[in-house]
């Protein structure tokens, strides 16, 4: 393994030498351990910048298939397949559902196991307390993929239908 220089501070630089010769240790093995142990620390606030960096990258990557899919279709929403419109629209459909109380947005039925579906079919969460309002949030969305929508609330299946809830989680598919 190759060695880097890194430049400290002059007060920084007497602290590892200090340390590194009351424990007699190397100044390169007091600096790895203090930044394994600041790196170990700060483990929740690393893990949360690495699924950012990775959140963005996904969303960037989606931005050119949607608009890859898009130009091929002549800009023509209707021309492209129902799984291609999802694919196109996704981020305005989970913001959609998303201000009318459901989240954690994924498809179900004949569109996650990938057959050719007149209807979307999409399994949501929402709150217990609060719920959702599934006639806006129906409307909203058939008008966003001009096609039907059946919105199917894991919350309530939980309560009512667990058996269909299993069934819905095991072919689930993120949208």
């Amino acid at each position: 393994m190759s060695e880097l220089t890194v430049r400290v501070d002059p007060e920084t630089g007497r602290l590892v030498a200090d340390l590194s010769h009351f424990l007699g240790r190397t100044k390169k093995g007091v600096v790895r351990d203090a930044v394994r142990a600041f790196a170990e620390l700060h483990e929740r606030t690393v893990r949360g910048g690495m699924a950012q960096s990775t959140d963005r990258v996904t969303a960037a990557t989606d931005a050119v298939d949607r608009e890859r899919l898009l130009a091929e279709a002549g800009g023509n929403l209707m021309a492209l397949t129902l799984p291609q419109r999802v694919k196109v629209v996704r981020t305005d459909l989970i913001r959609i559902l998303d201000g009318h109380g459901a989240r954690n947005v994924r498809l179900v039925g004949r569109l996650a196991r990938g057959e050719a579906a007149e209807a979307a079919d999409l399994l949501v969460e929402s709150d217990l307390i609060d719920g959702m309002d599934y006639a806006s949030a129906t409307h909203d969305t058939q008008r966003l993929l001009r096609t039907t929508v059946n919105l199917h609330d894991a919350t309530r299946l939980r309560l009512f239908a667990p058996a269909r809830l299993a069934e819905f989680e095991r072919e689930a598919v993120p949208v």
